[in-house]
């Protein structure tokens, strides 16, 4: 199905890995390696697009849904990803990877048609799977540059230093290895197809499993999740109107399974494939009216009368053709003549529309509520709220909610605001390095343990946080100006002299319980530079605490 040595000249013949990109993602991480490159392109040329997770406001949450902690909100597996809609998602928890990987969907697409069985949505479930995870863990690993620890695919482990080595764009091809990982991919390809032509043939699930890969397994789950939906009054209106054989989906499993066929070849060969649009912006205004249309849909199947007749008129104005502006606009308008869910959650979308407000505050606010909740308190003392103005200025990165908020306030509010949010993020972000706990303190060298996180401070922000806490340092508000200060551009001051140059190791037990260590300056530079410098003592109290570990471990 993929010609080996074809793909293998493609990949051969240098070519600069460069755009168009998509929206919604770092173009970095389709720089990555040649694969997710040619990915980004076929995406770009049909104006596919992902939606940033944490922007996004779900209509309605399930019973028992994900919930923000410690400023993270997880995405369910099978809930959120719907194969009909050629919009993927942005999630900052996730790895790089996952950019080319949700585009890869929407190059390939789904199948649906009406009265379709489990059975026929689990396969095509199934079939949509196929060459994302063959870009995954075989053709998206060509020319992935990998921390030395590291030479292949991770399954469900997390690297942050492969992480690291990625962002530097893609390492020169390797021909043997490269060979080796389109054999695998093409192998893996092949026995996928075969097991579904055993399903189809014998009327039941025959799996393929490859390492924790069971597509068959998630194929069944995507049916069960998406099957009551696909099945409803709401999807056969959207599909009525949307749904077009050949330019967003397919109703057959064979037409499916020749797609994925194309699109594997495109992607491993870099050749070409049909494409779902005229143009780019044709195609994002037709991905962009099918999602808005999907949601006004889902609220009519909760309204009646006159309310849902004008909501299945603004569908139709999407169906025809008609810019999302100017219908979003006039929902706002319906939403003062009818009850209906408020504008700001329907038209929250997480992505750009020209004119229409698609980022929710409220998502992000209460995310923020629980990983800078002194910080938040701090500002709204001086009757300033951060967030709008954060939510406005905050980009696609995979970097927790915290941690961005605190790279923002930097430069919206320096000084003690700023200080505090980087300081609460820490908290939330530091992991217990289980690893090195359980291999203990005999080897050779020292090095902070991973996990921890030393940082600076022009304060005391321990301190900082327990006066807030407890009423006793207060925001106040003053004129909003460009440049450093006690307010800076959001126009919060903090009252006293806070100026106390602080060092803190910040790091986390084995039990999960927080540890939070003051260091000298002068020994944050030793640690930073070489922590066998250290006097002796500290040396000792630190590695009692468990904070600094062997470099190499003792076999003996």
């Amino acid at each position: 199905m993929i010609d080996v040595d074809a793909a293998l000249q493609s990949l051969l013949d240098p070519a600069p890995l460069q755009g168009p990109w998509p929206v919604g993602l770092p173009s970095m991480e389709l720089s990555r390696s040649p694969a997710a490159a040619r990915v980004g392109r076929l995406a770009a040329r049909d104006g596919l697009l992902l939606a940033h997770f944490e922007h996004r406001a779900p209509l309605e949450v399930p019973e028992g849904a994900p919930t923000w902690s410690a400023g993270v909100l997880p995405e369910d597996k099978y809930g959120s990803f719907q194969h009909e809609l050629p919009i993927g998602s942005f999630h900052p928890g996730h790895r790089a990877k996952w950019g080319a990987h949700e585009l890869c969907h929407g190059l390939v697409g789904g199948a649906w048609r009406p009265g379709a069985s489990p059975l026929f949505l689990a396969t095509a479930g199934r079939l949509a799977e196929i060459v994302p995870v063959v870009l995954w863990y075989f053709l998206d690993e060509i020319g992935l540059r990998r921390c030395p620890l590291h030479t292949g695919p991770l399954f469900r482990a997390f690297c942050p230093d492969c992480e690291a080595e990625a962002a530097h764009g893609a390492a020169p091809i390797e021909p043997d290895r490269a060979r080796t990982l389109l054999q695998e991919a093409d192998t893996f390809l092949e026995r996928e197809l075969a097991a579904i032509a055993r399903t189809r043939r014998l009327g039941r699930p025959v799996s393929h499993v490859w390492g924790s890969i069971d597509l068959c397994s998630d194929g069944l789950a995507y049916a069960d999740a998406h099957g009551p939906r696909l099945g409803s009054g709401a999807f056969a209106a959207w599909a009525e109107r949307f749904f077009d054989e050949g330019r967003s989906g397919w109703s057959s499993l064979e037409a499916l399974e020749a797609r994925v066929i194309a699109v594997a070849r495109a992607v491993a060969c870099g050749g070409s494939l049909a494409t779902w649009a005229d143009d780019p912006a044709q195609g994002r205004a037709r991905w962009i009216a099918m999602d808005l249309g999907a949601r006004l849909l889902e609220l009519r199947e909760l309204t009646e009368g006159e309310a849902a007749v004008e909501l299945l008129a603004l569908v139709d104005r999407l169906a025809r053709g008609e810019a999302a502006g100017p219908v979003a606009a006039d929902y706002v308008a319906l939403c003062e003549d009818f009850v209906l869910p408020s504008a700001d959650v329907v038209l929250a979308l997480g992505y750009a529309v020209e004119g229409v407000a698609t980022r929710s505050i409220e998502r992000i606010e209460e995310g923020l509520q629980t990983v800078v909740p002194g910080t938040l308190e701090l500002c709204r003392d001086a009757g300033v709220d951060p967030v709008p103005a954060f939510v406005a200025a905050d980009e696609a990165a995979r970097v927790p909610l915290g941690e961005r908020f605190a790279r923002w306030a930097e430069h919206a509010a320096p000084g003690p605001v700023a200080e505090l949010a980087r300081y609460e993020a820490a908290l939330c972000s530091v992991q217990a390095g289980a690893r090195a706990r359980i291999l203990g303190p005999k080897g050779e060298g020292i090095r902070l343990i991973e996990g921890a996180r030393l940082l600076r401070f022009s304060l005391d922000p321990v301190a900082l946080a327990a006066a807030v806490d407890s009423g006793e340092i207060e925001g106040r508000r003053i004129a909003a100006g460009p440049g450093p200060g006690a307010g800076g551009g959001l126009g919060v001051a903090v009252e006293g002299d806070l100026d106390d140059p602080t060092a803190l190791i910040v790091a986390r037990e084995r039990s999960g319980e927080l540890l939070i260590v003051d260091v000298s300056p002068g020994d944050a530079d030793r640690i930073e530079r070489d922590p066998e410098a250290l006097e002796p003592d500290v040396r000792d109290a630190l590695a009692q605490l468990g904070l600094l570990v062997p470099r190499r471990w003792s076999l003996v």
